[in-house]
């Protein structure tokens, strides 16, 4: 897990949305796709599609989360748009994010990285309960505003700081996002 990698993705998400793009990439990797999946579940992002170099159809931007949804029905050419990912072409994958906006305002306004790559925070289900309400942990700020989120990487996966207080685990914080 290449904390890097998610340092750069959420400088340029920021930045994505301070500019007002409807549409950005990142670098395809397994920790970002996740995290993707939980910023749109938590409504920040519209949309998440991988693809290559250009950007995906705009009918591949699905914004539907159910997972339980029957895609089977779909049809079969929807595969056939993406080319097979082989050890020649791997490098070249994008995630392409669809970013949201209310009210001519961007809903993701800020996001910044929690642990770094040369100090990673881990935290026990206690220090993670205190900061769901809103007390320090350490060096790290409770959660205080409105539409405020904290991202955390455990054995059952990255979810959103509450998830994890429901479920009782812990896990290394990833990242803090401000919306609207």
């Amino acid at each position: 897990m290449s904390l890097v990698n998610l340092a750069h993705c959420c400088s340029h998400l920021q930045n994505a949305s301070h500019a007002r793009l409807g549409l950005t990439s990142i670098p395809s990797t397994n920790l970002l796709h996740t995290l993707m999946l939980q910023l749109q579940k938590s409504g920040y992002i519209t949309s998440v599609a991988i693809g290559g170099p250009t950007p995906p159809p705009p009918s591949s931007l699905n914004p539907v989360l159910d997972p339980s949804a029957d895609t089977s029905s779909s049809s079969p050419s929807s595969n056939d748009d993406q080319p097979a990912i082989t050890q020649s072409n791997v490098a070249s994958r994008r995630l392409w994010v669809g970013l949201k906006y209310w009210n001519n305002e961007p809903v993701l306004l800020k996001m910044g990285m929690v642990s770094k790559p040369t100090r990673r925070v881990w935290l026990g289900f206690r220090d993670i309960e205190a900061l769901a309400r809103g007390d320090r942990s350490g060096y790290v700020k409770g959660l205080r505003g409105i539409g405020e989120s904290m991202y955390l990487t455990t054995d059952r996966g990255i979810m959103e700081l509450r998830e994890a207080v429901e479920r009782r685990t812990g896990g290394m914080l990833l990242c803090r996002v401000n919306g609207v």
